[in-house]
């Protein structure tokens, strides 16, 4: 008796210990079949819509273990387009999540990752200049123009979770999104959660640069590249959010530092506008900024030991500086935005006039509280108090010889005070209600130069003399009788008398 039961003990510890083999051997040889075939990129996606994934080859050695040699992924939505590549990957997972069809990586680490992002385009939109900066996604077509979106097809419960934690990528080697490109070295840490085409999260995450450069087609705009990057995104339904929407819910900071050769980028975001330009010398840009819930404030400053500008058409050269200080900028358009505080200063600078000649001068623009709107005409509506050494930057502005009195009065080197309210911003230059004060002479006037078209109307008051100065879509001319009344028939208003 004693000895059948001992049989039957042994029996049954046989048959779980046969259990146990065959269900390590499953563990231990299923999971790298499955990765070898076709199977996991057949489960997590396999519509165009849907999301792509693909690699070229993985391995597992050990359950819960994954090797993979170039992972790439790729999707979109109506709005926008993605894809991203990692050169390696080893991941760790949970073998007991497969079974609720969740694929949920406890640690990830990689290296070599690219990253594609670019919006869908109008047919009026995909110029040939916009189509050479984006970049390419393989397997999406060029150009990627907007479409209406597909019917939701209702959720069939066949895809799977991806939740991906501790994830560590070492050489972040490129991050292109529509027309600007980093290129360098960076690492990256975080996590997400992804239900394909219904929900995602992308936990605290944070991008730290080494080094790199930013470039615009075959432009380099910044190099010398240090940033910090920190951003979160809660859940939300990617149904409702596509596209630059999901920048709504959207928080972080950023801290970013880089030497610009030229200053094509400042040019850039300041909309290129009319007889404004930076031309030469190189600087050092510097941004610090936080974001909470899609909407963002910081600083921008900017210096630079040697640049060259035009300013209104007048030709500039020497140190310069500028900070601008935003808040209440809605990040999803740019838009909604203010102007807190800023200036720009010029130091041991030369000013050259119509002649020719070169004028030693300093200046400095200091802008009070304002609107910051990067997607309207004016990128900013301020008004601008200005303290210089002279007034020959601005008697190049009004573009013509006054008399011999006047001449004289600005031969004399006295300090100019002004103030005006501003609007400048892409091909737009507007300049209402200015009033300016150097030695006995008073300037009022307006300007704007909008394109090709420049208009303004001056008149300069030395009390018992004044004369009009007026510009007509760029010719210039002077007005000696009735200056005063000219001047109010032009622009509405009539200046205070000197």
């Amino acid at each position: 008796m004693k000895g059948r039961r001992n049989r039957l003990v042994f029996g049954i510890a046989i048959g779980l210990l046969s259990v146990v083999v065959l269900l390590f051997v499953l563990v231990l040889v299923v999971p790298d079949r499955m990765l070898k075939s076709n199977y996991i990129r057949s489960q997590i996606g396999g519509d165009p819509e849907s999301g792509i994934l693909d690699y070229d080859s993985a391995s597992s050695k050990w359950p819960g273990t994954i090797h993979v040699k170039n992972l790439r992924f790729r999707d979109r939505d109506p709005k926008a387009e993605w894809a991203w590549e990692l050169s390696e990957a080893d991941l760790t997972y949970s073998v007991v999540d497969l079974l609720q069809r969740r694929f949920h990586v406890t640690r990830a680490t990689g290296r070599g990752l690219i990253f594609h992002a670019r919006n869908r385009l109008t047919r009026a939109e995909a110029t040939a200049a916009v189509l050479r900066r984006i970049p390419p996604i393989a397997g999406f077509p060029d150009p990627p123009l907007l479409y209406p979106p597909a019917p939701k097809p209702p959720p069939t419960g066949k895809l799977w979770d991806i939740l991906v934690e501790n994830l560590e990528v070492d050489s972040v080697r490129e991050i292109w999104i529509d027309g600007y490109r980093y290129v360098g070295d960076a690492r990256l840490t975080g996590g997400f959660f992804l239900r394909p085409k219904e929900r995602a999260e992308v936990f605290p995450a944070t991008l730290r640069t080494r080094t790199g450069m930013i470039r615009s087609g075959n432009q380099v705009l910044a190099d010398d590249l240090t940033a910090k990057l920190e951003a979160r995104f809660p859940s939300w339904d990617v149904q409702q959010l596509r596209g630059n929407r999901v920048l709504r819910i959207v928080s972080g900071k950023a801290e970013l530092s880089a030497q610009l050769s030229t200053a094509e980028l400042l040019d850039r975001l300041l909309g290129e506008p009319p007889g404004t330009k930076l031309e030469k010398g190189s600087g050092r840009m510097n941004v610090r900024a936080t974001v909470e819930s899609g909407v963002a404030q910081g600083d921008i400053d900017y210096a630079s030991r040697d640049l060259a500008l035009r300013f209104l058409d007048v030709a500039m050269r020497g140190r310069f500086d500028g900070r601008m200080r935003l808040s209440g900028v809605r990040i999803e358009n740019w838009g909604d935005g203010r102007l807190d505080a800023g200036h720009v200063r010029l130091a041991g600078a030369t000013v050259v006039d119509r002649k020719g000649r070169s004028h030693p001068w300093w200046g400095r623009m200091d802008f009070a509280r304002g609107e910051f709107r990067p997607k309207s005409e004016a990128l900013f509506t301020t008004t601008a108090a200005v303290h210089a050494r002279n007034a020959v930057p601005l008697l190049q502005v009004v573009r013509v010889n006054p008399p011999a009195w006047t001449q004289k009065l600005l031969d004399l080197d006295d300090a100019l005070e002004a103030r005006a309210s501003i609007r400048i911003g892409r091909a737009l230059v507007e300049v209402r209600r200015l009033s300016a004060h150097t030695g006995k002479l008073q300037i009022d006037g307006e300007y704007r130069a909008k394109g090709r078209s420049t208009n303004g109307t001056f008149l300069l008051d030395a009390g018992l003399l004044s004369v009009g100065a007026g510009i007509s879509e760029g010719t210039p001319s002077v007005r000696i009788f009735g200056p005063r009344k000219w001047f109010r028939e032009r622009t509405g208003w009539d200046p205070p008398k000197n």
